[in-house]
């Protein structure tokens, strides 16, 4: 508050070493070096203010370390030196076994890591630069301690073990000293041995000031009397807490001159009321109370700027005739107004049908995901890893079923033999695909996933039907695949990729794989803006010659795993059973879903290459949640 009205002031505080950016780094390297320390304490110590002319180095590094699972510093440490270049500073500090030499080399350190963003500037430090010499220099006296102790009394000198800790109890005073120009902002402890022109009392609270008695732990006021009572012994009793805060705030009110000013709240921040200390009931009994009434401010919690006949700064006056001022919302995105940007979406002429129906979902969570495209800092979402494992056992699964026996549909007679491909296809590509960081959390994932895809295969045994795979992740459109795009206009082409298609007698079934427990039914695609098996539908009939039988999504967990989508009522027999009976029509009703998606997918690929960007909040989470990008749209709801 002061900084933003533009008035100076001093505050003394003390904070622990680990709390100021060079502590907090050299703590960090004393742990990387020592060997107990993690991943995250190499980044911390790569983040310390100026140890990296680069800090983007130090983040690239992070999301590796998180991505994929890295544990230990020494882990971190060889991929940041694949990268990058060597930390010799570890191994120097790693070698001295006594704890003089010990404190001796990190002081040197230090040195060297404080000094390195000041090195030939000749730098003098500001009064909002004064925490990192602040943590160097207590750091430094912390040392010598240390050193002189282990010469001096070496039984008292805390061993390499206990070394660490022992710094990390190290405080570090910040702030700048009180001056005649400046607000001084203290404890009441701290301001009673002097004058000052004007006092303002703040936190005025039951509960603050006073605060409130501490629990003696060792033996309580009654067991004190007790004791009293027993044998004579007169223990100090700690009831006289109220004395004590009523002393403090005595002398604080006596410090005064020409104002004194007391504060406190009516309710917090949610609206819940406050109590007011007792201490401002004694100042009113002390003084004319209906007079002191009559000087009251206050400022409702829904008052969010100064009127603007009082407003301390420009700022705050602007903010208040903003305020009485008309509701003026800030313009939601709409559109994409960069000339570079709309050139490059107009020339694009293939679009993913995963693109459009997240197009379709929401403009801005499309902008997101397939423009913007932000670095991820955590590890790719279990299910995600899950799906894209699952798809590459089952193509696996089926591809080596063909190649043995000759077929790739899946029968009673060949379960057995597609079951043991299948477990050794997770096996052998579960290194490709980590769910988890943690084993554990693998070895429980792996297992589940083994369990659900024999369900699946079991279940597709049972259906029977004349259909079989004969194409898996089939792909279309794509850079170096030998199928073309789906061609919806004359400069408008569709790309993707197939998780699985099967033939019969010409016709074709599109299956489409759902790591989800759920798949939406051919009624619901118009409402759930799912594109993606219609599309597909379009794209194998025009490319392969083939007359559709169906598509379907095809769940792989969940109670209910029925494929469910948009199926010939007349190929009953060839298609087998396990499918829902509400999802077959018939060949006009077929029909007229595929135009549908095409006719939306047109009208989707228009919006978009022309920078449309209108946010869809209601519909942009998977289960119409809310916004799935809150801290860059700004249309949450």
């Amino acid at each position: 508050m002061f900084t933003a009205y533009g008035i100076p002031f001093s505050l003394e505080r003390w904070v622990p070493l680990a709390h100021t950016g060079l502590g907090r780094g050299a703590l960090a390297l004393l742990r990387c070096a020592t060997g107990s320390g993690t991943a995250d304490d190499l980044v911390a110590y790569l983040r310390t203010p100026g140890r990296l002319d680069q800090p983007h180095l130090a983040d690239t590094l992070e999301s590796e370390v998180r991505r994929t699972g890295l544990r230990t510093a020494a882990d971190a440490r060889r991929l940041w030196e694949e990268r990058n270049w060597p930390l010799p500073e570890l191994d120097r500090l790693a070698v001295p076994s006594r704890i003089s030499a010990l404190c001796h080399q990190l002081d040197e350190e230090v040195e060297r890591l404080f000094a390195r963003p000041y090195r030939r500037q000749a730098h003098l430090f500001g009064d909002d630069e004064v925490e990192d010499p602040a943590a160097r220099e207590a750091l430094r006296r912390a040392l010598r301690d240390i050193r002189d102790l282990a010469r001096l009394a070496p039984g008292l000198a805390p061993p390499p073990a206990r070394f660490h800790d022992h710094l990390a109890e190290v405080r570090v005073r910040l702030g700048s000293d009180p001056a005649p120009d400046r607000v001084q902002v203290a404890r009441p402890e701290d301001v009673r041995a002097r004058r000052f022109q004007a006092l303002f009392v703040c936190g005025l609270q039951e509960g603050e000031f006073p605060r409130p008695a501490r629990y003696e732990p060792f033996l309580s006021d009654d067991d004190r009397r007790e004791l009293r009572a027993a044998t004579g012994l007169a223990l100090p009793l700690r009831d006289d807490r109220p004395e004590r805060e009523r002393y403090l705030f005595y002398a604080c009110a006596s410090r005064a001159e020409r104002l004194l000013a007391l504060g406190w709240r009516e309710t917090d921040e949610e609206g819940a009321p406050q109590v007011r200390s007792f201490l401002v009931d004694d100042v009113r009994d002390a003084v004319d109370a209906d007079s002191l009434d009559g000087s009251l401010r206050s400022r409702p919690l829904a008052q969010v700027a100064w009127p603007a006949d009082e407003a301390p700064t420009e700022a705050e006056w602007r903010r208040a005739m903003a305020l009485t001022g008309p509701d003026v919302l800030p313009p939601l995105p709409e559109r994409i107004d960069s000339e570079e940007v709309l050139a490059n979406l107009a020339a694009r002429d293939r679009l993913s049908a995963a693109a459009l129906e997240a197009y379709a979902d929401c403009p801005v969570k499309w902008l997101v995901e397939r423009m913007l495209d932000p670095e991820a800092l955590e590890p790719d979402p279990e299910p995600l890893v899950r799906g894209r494992y699952a798809h590459a056992v089952l193509e696996l699964t089926y591809r080596r079923l063909g190649e043995r026996t000759g077929s790739r549909r899946i029968t009673p007679e060949n379960l057995p033999e597609a079951e043991a491909i299948l477990v050794e296809a997770l096996r052998e590509r579960q290194d490709d695909f980590p769910i988890s960081p943690a084993a554990v959390r693998v070895r429980t994932a792996v297992r589940r996933l083994e369990f659900d895809l024999l369900r699946h295969l079991r279940a597709e045994a049972d259906a029977g039907g004349s259909f079989e795979p004969a194409e898996l992740e089939m792909e279309f459109g794509m850079p170096g695949s030998l199928q073309e795009p789906l061609r919806l206009t004359d400069d408008l082409g569709i790309r993707g990729r197939i998780d699985r298609v099967d033939t019969s007698n010409g016709r074709f079934l599109v299956r489409d794989y759902k790591g989800g427990s759920s798949a939406p039914a051919v009624a619901k695609w118009e409402k759930e803006r799912r594109l993606q098996v219609a599309l597909y539908m379009l794209a194998v009939r025009e490319l392969m010659g083939l007359e559709p039988a169906g598509g379907v999504y095809v769940p792989l967990r969940g109670k209910d795993r029925r494929p469910r989508g948009v199926l010939r009522s007349r190929l009953r027999e060839e298609l087998g059973e396990g499918f829902v009976d509400s999802d077959r029509v018939s060949d006009e009703e077929l029909e007229r879903h595929l135009d549908q998606a095409r006719t939306r997918a047109i009208e989707l690929a228009g919006r978009l290459r022309s920078g449309e960007v209108r946010p869809c909040p209601a519909t942009c989470s998977w289960n119409n949640s809310g916004c799935t990008y809150p801290s860059i749209c700004r249309v949450e709801r």
